[in-house]
């Protein structure tokens, strides 16, 4: 007999329940939004970047604040118009350089401790990213867009503004990328750069590479970092025409004095990132994926003898992929973030014997620093957004040292969130979550939000999500289930890999199973007024669910789903994606497009559907959306079709956000219709 387990959630970052009116988007439009943090030499003082945001402006802002780490005194730093963020605080803790555009292009300032005004650090004639600073603080790394021709950033200036003024609007490709997530390719790479932090001329460490460091579209500075001497800076890039079909990244070592580059990840053709060198200079630890092409594989913690070239995987045992890694002082721990089963974990690495412990086990934790005994970092869950902890290594106590958010969220009655699981009918344990209405009642019956998350390798992790947030319906009194179909991260390669070939059947099983169990255990859900939504993968998912499933739900809602896996294939960017999951291109191994195409089941259609689609959307093309409508629209399926033409894959800005928000609620409220509290 199936079982089914459930639990309340647990742990650091939930606030009381106390009495509130319940969660809207303007309560979640006005949170302050904590970003990247900065730790103080002597780890007395952190400095935190944290964002507002403005319907009136439609954008956010970032300003950077400064907090006592023993007391939690916050004050603000900086309060301008532009951008203000990349905090980093030099060697001797009396400077916090920060990166800003305040001058309309983002340039490096310098902000004295003891007071006093910003000054202009850099006067560059193009905007900089990914602000760092060597380990001795002799020098600045950070990353700018370069010319295949030039690395000189007043050629590039000029260059750019010879293409703005022209009136020819040709682009001419003969390679890929032609767009990339949301922008068209310009005919530029992002590349490493370095300079005295006395000044002098940026050093292009990667001249004459057509490659991205960071990579694009989702990269970071930990792409890239320095040797603790100075003289190298180790960086992961990825070369070829075969680009958008390989997932061949590759750490190279550049040295200062001669200039010269080496490929450290030759020998592997999967996909290599993240380089760290350890605090003594002997070793380089980075991740790396086994399988190339596959993007989903997890990623294993390598260390590399810099002098005999021997590497060593140690971390083959360990389920999980680590992220954002931390060495202590004495290079004895290494600390990291890994996705385990709905919550991002903080774990520690003992370096001689690999031992790894869990350090911090709930909601989902980011931006890690370590400072002596100290581990400082961000947290965030389903029912709170992200402040600013620290966690003491000798106590394992954890405590909160920001508190940007607390009268919000104290103003606002949240609901409860249960984890609960289930085994699906191949005795595969499922992981889901359950939130009850807010002024839920016993004995009432309540409508049912069913959200399908994309990837497809992504999960729903507690976390304080601003364009999913699952809050949003149990405050209109609906019942919200989300569920960690196979393929979703965090828990275990058997667990994630089971989707490969596999998009119509085992996710699609996993979530009707699931859906069947929450509706013979909780029985205040009523399955007549059941409606499911989702993005990307989850919008594929509301596709099929359309025709293999035409009488679960009452409504959809596909949010930039796919509708033919052929056409899909055909005007996407990152190829090697649909050729793995699909076992080869459509002209090599069309069969399994064939087979997973909802296109092919429109005539099983029935559903109501609201389709939600972004113009600069280019991993699920718009056509994708306007095909779903017109296939709707050609069945007599009431229908609706929204189209953000300034939009990605996700809605960002406020006002489309606040317009989306509505619309999802109205049309769920039109076929669902909750009872009023």
């Amino acid at each position: 007999m199936k079982k089914l387990f459930f639990l309340l959630i647990s742990g650091l970052a939930l606030p009381l329940f106390a009495a509130g009116h319940p969660f809207t988007f303007n309560d979640m439009i006005s949170m302050q939004r904590v970003g990247s943090i900065a730790a103080a030499p002597d780890g007395k003082q952190i400095a935190v970047v944290a964002s507002e945001y403005s319907l009136e402006a439609n954008r956010g802002n970032a300003d950077i604040f400064l907090i006592d780490t023993a007391t939690g005194h916050m004050r603000q730093l900086t309060n301008n118009n532009a951008a203000d963020f990349n905090p980093i605080f030099s060697k001797d803790g009396n400077t916090l350089y920060f990166l800003s555009s305040r001058t309309g292009t983002v340039q490096i300032f310098a902000l004295s401790m003891e007071g006093g005004e910003a000054r202009q650090v850099t006067h560059f004639p193009v905007s900089i990213g990914n602000l760092k600073l060597s380990p001795k603080g002799n020098y600045f790394s950070f990353t700018t867009e370069v010319y295949p021709e030039t690395s000189k950033l007043c050629e590039i200036a000029k260059r750019d503004k010879k293409k703005a003024e022209s009136k020819c609007s040709a682009r001419v490709y003969t390679e890929l990328f032609v767009r990339h997530w949301d922008k068209w390719e310009n005919g530029k790479w992002n590349h490493v750069f370095y300079m005295p932090v006395k000044g002098g001329v940026p050093v292009d460490v990667m001249e004459g590479m057509n490659g991205n460091c960071p990579s694009e579209p989702f990269g970071g500075p930990d792409e890239f970092n320095w040797s603790p001497d100075e003289k190298t800076i180790a960086f992961t890039t990825k070369l070829g025409r075969d680009r958008a079909w390989t997932t061949n990244f590759d750490v190279y070592a550049y040295d200062l004095a001669s200039k010269t580059r080496t490929n450290l990840t030759m020998a592997n053709r999967a996909w290599d990132s993240s380089p760290l060198y350890s605090p003594d200079g002997r070793y380089i630890y980075y991740l790396a994926m086994q399988i190339p092409g596959y993007e989903a594989d997890r990623f294993r913690l390598m260390r590399r003898n810099l002098k005999t070239g021997k590497t060593v995987n140690l971390t083959e045992n360990f389920q999980y992929s680590p992220s954002g890694m931390i060495l202590s002082d004495s290079g004895k721990d290494m600390y990291f973030i890994a996705d385990k089963e709905a919550h991002f974990r903080i774990f520690d690495m003992n370096m001689a014997t690999n031992k790894i412990t869990e350090l911090v086990s709930q909601h989902t934790n980011s931006s890690l620093l370590c400072n002596g005994n100290h581990l400082f970092f961000t947290q965030n869950s389903l029912v709170a957004p992200t402040e600013v902890y620290k966690f003491d290594l000798k106590t394992a106590q954890t405590t909160k040292i920001s508190h940007f958010n607390d009268e919000r969220v104290k103003a606002v009655a949240f609901s409860e969130p249960e984890e609960f699981w289930f085994t699906d009918r191949d005795n595969v344990r499922v992981h889901g979550w359950l939130l009850r209405p807010v002024n839920f009642k016993e004995g009432q019956k309540y409508p049912l939000a069913f959200y399908i998350h994309g990837g497809p390798q992504g999960s729903w992790e507690d976390n304080f999500h601003y364009r999913w947030n699952l809050q949003i319906l149990p405050a209109q009194g609906y019942v919200v289930v989300a569920i960690d179909f196979r393929g979703s991260t965090g828990y275990g390669d058997k667990f994630r890999e089971a989707i490969e070939k596999h998009w119509g059947d085992r996710p699609f099983h996993d979530l009707m199973d699931g859906l069947d169990y929450v509706v013979n255990n909780y029985k205040f859900v009523d399955k007549n007024r059941m409606g499911a939504l989702g993005a990307s993968f989850g919008g594929f998912m509301i596709n099929w669910i359309a025709g293999n499933a035409p009488n679960k739900f009452v409504c959809l809602i596909n949010h930039d789903g796919d509708f033919d896996q052929y056409s899909s294939y055909y005007n996407t960017e990152e190829l090697w994606f649909p050729e793995y999951e699909f076992g080869g291109t459509p002209f090599q191994n069309p069969k399994l497009y064939e087979k997973w195409s909802p296109s092919r089941y429109v005539k099983n259609w029935k559903t109501p559907m609201m389709v939600i689609h972004g113009g600069h959307d280019y991993r699920v093309n718009l056509s994708e959306g306007l095909s779903t409508f017109n296939a709707l629209q050609r069945r007599g399926i009431p229908s609706k079709l929204i189209v953000f033409p300034d939009e990605n894959h996700w809605v960002l800005k406020p006002v489309n956000s606040k317009f989306w928000h509505k619309s999802v609620i109205d049309w769920m409220n039109r076929w669902c219709k909750p009872q009023k509290q």
